[in-house]
């Protein structure tokens, strides 16, 4: 091989993996696709997943797990203490909140096992899922309230809320009632 063509290789390798790549025809849009860019250079793609994209309509060619982001950012927020004050007004109100999504989420679980009819299940369990995601908005202002005194409980609380959503989203997905009883058991020992 001449040195030449190993050179135009390596160049083509090097700058290949930071620049878009468009395709023939396709000068205004920018080829998506999965996989080592170079291989397009060479016509060799494997990649069954190409996609052109216009600039007024991108939309991602790979799945984003939300829930496993509000996992880590939940996660994150437990572990580093909030710098801001928060009056006694916000405080009152979390509580309330609180209390009240947390009844709504225990009153839930213990009416979801003696229902029968599937649009009733996915209906509570939705209910039971929106009080417990806000849940968080309210452990935030009272884990900033308490500082490190709320510690533990806030570290628990993060532990747990998304083995609870998580079983919730399974009921309203599937409402069986032997789904019911899985989730319902695993929030449970979660809580």
């Amino acid at each position: 091989m001449k040195f030449s063509s190993v050179l135009f290789v390596l160049s083509t390798l090097t700058f290949s993996t930071a620049l878009p790549v468009t395709r023939r025809g396709f000068i205004s849009g920018l080829a998506v696709r999965e996989g080592n860019s170079t291989l397009a250079l060479f016509s060799n793609s494997t990649s069954s997943s190409t996609s052109s994209i216009s600039s007024s309509s991108a939309k991602p060619t790979t799945e984003i797990n939300l829930e496993s982001l509000k996992e880590d950012a939940a996660a994150k927020k437990a572990t580093s203490g909030s710098k801001s004050k928060v009056t006694a007004a916000q405080v009152k109100s979390a509580v309330s909140g609180f209390a009240n999504d947390a009844n709504t989420v225990s009153a839930a679980l213990n009416k979801l096992p003696s229902m029968t009819d599937r649009s009733d299940i996915a209906s509570l369990a939705g209910k039971a899922f929106n009080a417990e995601s806000d849940e968080d908005s309210q452990r935030s202002v009272l884990f900033a309230a308490a500082g490190s005194a709320g510690s533990s409980a806030n570290s628990k609380i993060v532990k747990n809320t998304p083995a609870v959503l998580k079983g919730l989203k399974a009921i309203m997905v599937n409402p069986s009632i032997i789904s019911v009883k899985y989730n319902v058991a695993t929030i449970e020992a979660a809580r």
